[in-house]
């Protein structure tokens, strides 16, 4: 019997050509699959980011309530900057850090910056309070807020708000541009250069 299906199944498979081997094997993945990636990868870039800012008030610059503060990286113009202090670049993304914790408002803060980033916007007002009866110290999300955002390579620029919109106790601030506006920028200046 067993000699039987041996012969019967040599039968079958006399027209069966072997597969060619080959050193790349194809696996086609579900979209599921590569969302929950993303979504992994996008969990440890914040948790990563998070480590970096610290919240132990020992690692803040400390800044006094009444304080009017200023940062900007290399290449950020003059001008630029002039017009960020007097608050003529519209910010669309507003958020009141008063009454947070520094782990809270360090979260919040890397969130408030991706979706800003994803909208393509440059500008942000940021409302952390003068903080005068902080403990440990005055000031003490403000300070947080300016050592964060010194720290973070996306932030271009950032001062103290116009006294309509906060003064000290508030933060404008100026994100790198998008690869969009960067694209954008150069066409446009090339133009004006052609002219």
């Amino acid at each position: 019997m067993m000699h039987e299906e041996q012969q019967l199944f040599m039968a079958e498979m006399a027209d069966v050509k072997p597969l060619k081997s080959a050193e790349s094997h194809f696996f086609v993945k579900a979209p599921q699959d590569e969302a929950a990636q993303k979504a992994r990868r996008e969990a440890a870039d914040i948790d990563e980011r998070l480590l970096a800012l610290s919240v132990d008030t020992v690692n803040l610059k400390r800044v006094k309530g009444d304080e009017i503060v200023s940062f900007a990286r290399e290449g950020v113009q003059e001008a630029v900057l002039k017009t960020l202090r007097l608050g003529r670049y519209e910010a669309k993304t507003r958020f009141d850090f008063r009454g947070l914790s520094l782990s809270e408002a360090r979260k919040t803060l890397l969130e408030l910056i991706d979706g800003a980033l994803f909208r393509g916007e440059r500008n942000l007002l940021l409302v952390c309070g003068k903080g005068l009866g902080n403990k440990p110290f005055e000031a003490v999300m403000k300070s947080a807020l300016t050592t964060w955002l010194s720290q973070l390579e996306v932030v271009r620029a950032f001062h103290s708000a116009t006294r309509e919109e906060g003064g000290s106790g508030a933060l404008y601030v100026m994100l790198i541009k998008s690869e969009a506006e960067k694209i954008h920028s150069r066409e446009t200046n090339r133009r004006g250069a052609r002219r």
